[in-house]
């Protein structure tokens, strides 16, 4: 763990407003001011489980739910009660509104039960048919002759709804964790609620809505039907990715025109920045700020990057590795072979954990050739372990470390993040090219709040350990010898 990592922070005072740093970022999403009372940072499992569930059963005119899907265990079903809570206790005007993926949300995840998302889903739907919307969001990538051969999980790797957005009235939690036992019990991601943001809950309601549009409903009697004039993989796919463009685009100008960036930003404040990413659509909003904030980093600038996937693509790898103008540091946290979630799987998917290494060894051997000072490593790869638990966190924050002290070294008390990013983009190929993703970029000058990012992010790191080329050389680490020429062929599916 950097020796930085004090959680012991004194006052100080800040002499540049936040935004003169980051102008740029009104170039890729709507900003929103939100006054930093409205945050409140969670840091585990259950307290995202038991805050959802809070939510919901006091929600008094909507929910709404944008998930990869819901598991079949009593905690799931903890969450349908909540839900029911609510609509029981509220007039006729209460909506509920659920968008999850098709391929994962019909996939059998209780062979004895016979147990999915929708059938978890489908009692409250058919008891409250007029108030519930619920949506299966199918990609248009896998069509064809493939989408006939390829069998159930294997066709989730073509293309999946991922944005994770729990909605209750005005308020809401972003993450990237899914609805399922482990999500709240053991495996470790992250969770950011805002409390009476209305603005920024009506725009994802819009997106949200809009993905709906082109997906599959689930109807009270079972079905699955489809109602709009282009299909997602029956019917023409440049016609269907072009509809679905242009409305996300349309929705994103008018929000964009009508909330600019600020010349200033108050310290009691927040600048919110929604980043929309959706490969299949060409709507690239994400991909795009990440190489922007990465070849923009400042003189001795501090970037901690954490994703459970480790499959950085070329464009962020050259921004990163290749950018010499200034001295930055970036230090990366993915998943230990063992605190990946695919460890221990069977098929296909046991061999998954060996791809996201092959892709992190390549990344840590082309960082050291890159460096020149091999006293001050400019990239360092952390590996999370933490005994009986699995790790799905994702996301960065940034620290402008410009204040040195008399030793020159960086001043602890001055060492908090002024800008952070959480959702559910792992920052690799297919949340670029494949996945619908969705991340807040937040920016503040606020003290107390830039110390609550602080913190979450030296939770998670303090269960990095730091690897290198040697790392790899290992004999429990070496890879089969076909595991490069695997991962050349199929890299974007991770």
């Amino acid at each position: 763990m950097p020796s930085e990592d004090s959680l012991s922070i004194d006052q100080h005072n800040q002499d540049e407003n936040c935004l003169s740093k980051f102008h740029w970022i009104g170039s890729y999403g709507p900003c929103f001011q939100v006054p930093v009372s409205n945050f409140e940072v969670l840091y585990e499992p259950s307290e995202f489980f038991n805050e959802m569930k809070t939510m919901f059963s006091n929600a008094k005119q909507r929910i709404y739910i944008s998930s990869l899907y819901l598991g079949t265990d009593p905690y799931e079903h903890e969450l349908i009660d909540s839900i029911r809570t609510a609509l029981e206790k509220n007039s006729k005007t209460f909506k509920v509104f659920v968008l999850l993926d098709r391929l994962r949300g019909l996939r059998i995840d209780n062979m004895a039960t016979q147990k999915n998302s929708k059938t978890m889903f489908l009692p409250l739907l058919q008891q409250y048919s007029d108030q519930i919307k619920f949506f299966l969001f199918h990609t248009p990538l896998l069509r064809g002759i493939l989408k006939k051969l390829m069998p159930n999980r294997i066709n989730e790797s073509w293309g999946v709804q991922h944005m994770k957005i729990y909605m209750a009235d005005n308020d809401m939690i972003i993450s990237g964790a899914n609805l399922n036992k482990t999500y709240f019990v053991n495996r470790q991601d992250r969770y950011l609620k805002l409390k009476n943001c209305s603005e920024i809950c009506d725009f994802f309601v819009n997106i949200i809505e809009s993905i709906a549009k082109y997906s599959y409903e689930v109807k009270p009697d079972s079905t699955i039907i489809y109602n709009e004039k282009f299909h997602p993989y029956k019917g023409d796919y440049n016609r269907y990715t072009e509809e679905v463009h242009q409305t996300i685009s349309l929705l994103m100008d008018k929000y964009c025109s009508r909330h600019m960036i600020p010349s200033t930003l108050a310290t009691d404040k927040a600048l919110v920045v929604p980043l929309i990413q959706m490969g299949p659509f060409n709507i690239q909003y994400d991909r795009d700020f990440n190489i922007k904030l990465y070849s923009t980093l400042t003189m001795n600038s501090h970037l901690f990057l954490a994703t459970s996937y480790f499959n950085m693509t070329e464009e962020y790898e050259n921004a990163l590795i290749n950018n010499k103008k200034q001295e930055k540091y970036v230090k990366l946290l993915t998943a230990s072979p063992q605190a990946n979630g695919f460890y221990g799987s069977k098929g296909v998917s046991q061999w998954v954990p060996t791809g996201y290494t092959e892709c992190e060894r390549e990344f840590v051997e082309r960082a050291e050739k890159a460096e020149t000072n091999t006293d001050n490593k400019l990239i360092q790869m952390y590996e999370y372990y933490r005994k009986d638990w699995t790790y799905h966190a994702k996301g960065l924050w940034l620290y402008e470390t410009s204040l040195k002290n008399k030793n020159d070294r960086v001043d602890k008390n001055n060492f908090l993040p002024s800008l952070i990013c959480i959702g559910s983009p792992n920052f690799g190929a297919r949340s670029i090219q494949r996945d619908l993703e969705a991340q807040l970029c937040i920016i503040t000058d606020n003290r107390e709040l830039r110390l609550k990012f602080h913190q979450e992010r030296v939770r998670l790191f303090q269960y990095g350990h730091a690897v290198s080329s040697q790392t790899f050389k290992h004999p429990s680490r070496i890879a089969p010898f076909w595991a490069p020429y695997f991962m050349k062929v199929f890299r974007n599916f991770f």
